[in-house]
This record gives structure tokens, C-alpha cells and sequence, in this order.
């Protein structure tokens, strides 16, 4: 099994575009879950699980067992832990319960991912008690970045945070969440200034990251409204499937 989290601190940058596409990308590889950790449960609606009987807030308040939770999608192989961004009870559970349950959290979503190959985390755009739980159980860390003039910034707050939870709360011989892998999402070739502030990163390189162009693609607003996969509509770009085939293969 392999915990994948997808994370940063900042709304709107497109983690949850990244978690979905690379979990159905590695479904074709292995049974795959994808838990939707965000309260706005944007991948749950984007995957159209329309009825649920119990989302993850659920789970993690000892209201039903992991079966009950575990949905089936329409992508053969992808299963997901919904939740339900309009009268969903985990926002109340991430700001009120989080801080004395990060064991718990952690306990949880181990259990989950021991029946599954690979599990993908989509998150909020938070760092609190909730996402540090969460960090506790990660194999592995994906950020998500969008080319402006604040990623940069963005990026180092988040890296800052990370190890600063790393070294304050795991023991030396506890595993730790790897990150080494950026996603820069939305990139327009038209605006020059984009390509500066990505060239910016690429001394990143030099240091064992691994760097993911995701070009602008309108191809996302339709599948989001469609409930398909990016990888299932035939006006996707071929450089954004292959980056999402090159993030999943290197996750593997």
C-alpha cells in the first residue's frame, strides 16, 4: 500500500483536479482509493457520488465501519471515502476534533489503505490539526502550484510547515512523508511571465525534486461538469495526460 497526499496551503490551485486524474491514472495499475479529506468535497462531486449513506467525517467519529464508506466509482479499479461538501459534518470534525484525534487520524487511514494499493488524499487549503493527522500516515507529499507571483512564497511557507511538523512531532526512527514532487498546474504558454517564474524552480531540480507541467485546459471545466475522468474525454491535451501518467509512474 501507498499513501499519497496532495496538499498546500492555498485554495483554487488545482489540487483536487491533481488528486482525482492521478488516482484513475493509478487505478489502471492497482486498486486504488481516493479519500476526500477537503469539506468542500469537490472530488466527490466530481466523481458524482450523488447518494451516500456515510461520508469520511463519519468514519473518522466511529459512526459506521470503513465498508460503509467506501464507495464505488464509475472508473474501474478507483473506489473513493466521500465527502459531502453541503451539510457535511467534516469541517465541524477538522476545526473542533482534529487536535486530540491525530492518532486516531492516522490509525484510520492506515487501515483504510492496508485493503488497497494506492490511496490518493485530496485536501484543503489548510495546515491545521486535520492535515497534520493526515501527514502522520503519508508516504508521500504532492504539492500543487499555480505560476503567479505568490508560488514562490507559497511553496517555501508550505515546505517550512512540513518539516517544521516533521521534526517537532515524528522520532528518528518513525517513517516520514517524502516530498520531492511539485505540480505546476494551468500553465499558459501565452503569458511570458509564467515562464520566468518556472524557470525560477528549476534549481529545484538540483536538489532531488521532481517538477510536473500541467498546461492550461479547458478540457477540465467540461469533465468536472461532465463527471468523467480527464483521462476518459477525447479533448484532453496529450501533454496533460502525459504529465499525469509521468507524476503516477514516479509514485508507483
Amino acid at each position: 500500500m501507498k499513501i499519497i497526499t496532495v496538499a498546500l496551503q492555498k485554495g483554487g490551485v488545482g489540487k483536487t483536479s491533481t488528486a482525482v486524474s492521478l488516482a484513475v491514472e493509478l487505478a489502471k495499475s492497482g486498486r486504488t482509493i481516493l479519500i476526500d479529506a477537503d469539506p468542500q468535497g469537490n472530488a466527490t462531486t466530481w466523481l458524482n457520488i450523488q447518494t451516500m449513506q456515510y461520508e469520511f467525517a463519519d468514519l473518522l467519529n466511529g459512526k459506521c465501519g470503513m465498508e460503509q464508506c467506501v464507495n464505488q466509482t464509475s472508473t474501474p479499479n478507483l473506489f473513493i471515502i466521500p465527502t459531502a461538501g453541503i451539510g457535511g459534518e467534516l469541517k465541524e470534525y477538522s476545526e473542533n476534533k482534529a487536535g486530540g484525534n491525530q492518532g486516531k487520524i492516522k490509525k484510520t487511514l492506515k487501515e483504510i489503505a492496508k485493503n488497497f494499493d494506492y490511496c490518493v488524499i485530496d485536501t484543503s487549503p489548510s495546515f491545521g490539526n486535520f492535515e497534520r493527522g493526515i501527514f502522520y500516515a503519508t508516504n508521500e507529499i504532492v504539492a500543487v502550484l499555480q505560476l503567479d507571483e505568490f508560488s514562490k512564497d507559497g511553496l517555501q511557507i508550505f515546505n517550512d510547515r512540513l518539516q517544521s511538523f516533521i521534526n517537532d512531532n515524528l522520532e528518528e526512527d518513525e517513517a516520514r512523508p517524502t516530498f520531492n514532487k511539485i505540480v505546476f498546474n494551468a500553465k499558459d504558454d501565452r503569458i511570458s511571465q509564467q515562464g520566468i517564474i518556472l524557470n525560477q524552480f528549476m534549481p529545484l531540480k538540483e536538489h532531488g525534486y521532481n517538477l510536473y507541467v500541467i498546461p492550461v485546459d479547458q478540457a477540465y471545466r467540461k469533465v468536472q461538469s461532465a463527471h468523467i475522468a480527464i483521462q476518459d474525454f477525447t479533448g484532453t491535451k496529450k501533454e496533460t495526460l502525459d504529465t499525469i501518467k509521468k507524476l503516477a509512474e514516479d509514485l508507483k
